[in-house]
């Protein structure tokens, strides 16, 4: 099982850009000839992928929910006017 996690380790820096120029040329050899690190390698950057992708949709929603609770309270009208002035034409 140390080694299964080693080689995420590795794939891990491998896509993230930390791996030395040394190691960088050997990881690519290797994709070049194992097809499963390969495929492992593919799998991973899809994961990444999809990870930043819930990470940004998240976010939004959180702005969102921000936005509404700040523009359509009535509690927090002045606010809203403060915010209108700042970006009305003078």
């Amino acid at each position: 099982m140390r080694t299964s996690l080693n080689e995420i380790k590795k794939t891990e820096d491998f896509l993230t850009g930390k791996l030395s120029a040394p190691e960088a040329v050997l990881m690519q050899a290797r994709l070049l000839i194992d097809p499963v690190l390969k495929m492992n390698l593919e799998l991973q950057r899809k994961v990444y992928a999809l990870v930043t992708l819930y990470g940004r949709r998240k976010l939004k929603a959180e702005i969102e929910d921000v936005h509404d609770r700040i523009f359509h309270d009535p509690a927090r009208a002045a606010y809203r006017e403060e915010i209108a002035q700042l970006f009305s034409k003078p």
